[in-house]
């Protein structure tokens, strides 16, 4: 059993002792200082990125839902509860505002001065209706962008500080040899670019798995994107729908005054 643990022994031996990690605890304060700014930045960049993941899934699932229960028969009421109540977030915040936008029409068509709306009226609120949308679209959009071009920062940021790191090294290390007398040996000057390149390999480790979070992150909200343009569009049609209805409701119940009143 020894034997076949022996190459783990070896492995663990040489990343220890001999590796990457002895290399950073025999780095300077300097070096330290970017390898934990470096750290700081994945941390970040990952949290960031789990966050994200998490809340766009749930934003997928929120819309399929809103987009199947926008049926022409639907009543308005229980869409209502259903996309502000039971869904929520960002999907709901967008039909209430549409909603908001009707909700003073459906209210004043109910009242005891009951008009019928010209198409220039309905025109207007068409309008109007079609603006919010479009505003509550944009808000949630940028909403849920925030925190994405941290992650393009991080991709920059990383290897440049992870360069600084390695030419304050290199120089240290020359500035080293000069004041020792000048010796120029290999195993003299080996060691210490070894440790100064580390901040160069921590940038790297940073930066490139950032890169793929960003695109990802970035293609998951182009998505969401489209797909708050077809609920735009869904929610357009549902909401029209409601409102000519309830106008035809409106001359079917000022035909009857009519006639009773004659």
């Amino acid at each position: 059993m020894l034997d076949d643990m022996a190459p783990l022994i070896v492995l663990s031996t040489v990343f220890w002792q001999d590796g990457v990690v002895s290399l950073i605890f025999r780095s300077g304060l300097f070096a330290k200082l970017i390898l934990a700014s470096l750290l700081l930045l994945s941390i970040l960049t990952w949290a960031i990125t789990l966050n994200k993941y998490w809340r766009f899934n749930g934003i997928n699932r929120d819309f399929l839902r809103l987009v199947h229960s926008l049926r022409p028969n639907s009543e308005l009421s229980a869409v209502y509860h259903s996309a502000v109540k039971d869904i929520g977030g960002p999907v709901g915040r967008i039909f209430e505002e549409g909603y908001i936008t009707i909700g003073s029409y459906l209210e004043s068509s109910r009242g005891r001065k009951l008009e019928i709306m010209s198409d220039g009226v309905l025109q207007v609120i068409e309008k109007n209706l079609n603006l919010r949308l479009q505003t509550a679209k944009e808000n949630e959009i940028s909403a849920l962008a925030a925190g994405i071009p941290f992650i393009a920062t991080s991709i920059s940021l990383s290897p440049f500080l992870g360069l600084l790191g390695t030419v304050w090294g290199v120089m240290h290390t020359f500035l080293s040899i000069s004041q020792s007398g000048g010796s120029a040996d290999l195993s003299v000057v080996a060691p210490g670019v070894a440790e100064a390149l580390v901040t160069t390999v921590a940038g790297l480790v940073v930066a490139i798995p950032a890169l793929l979070c960003n695109n990802f992150l970035s293609a998951r909200l182009n998505r969401i994107e489209d797909d708050f343009g077809r609920l735009h569009t869904e929610l357009i049609i549902y909401f029209n729908h409601i409102v000519h209805r309830e106008k035809l409701k409106n001359e079917d119940r000022l035909g009857h005054q009519r006639h009773f009143a004659s």
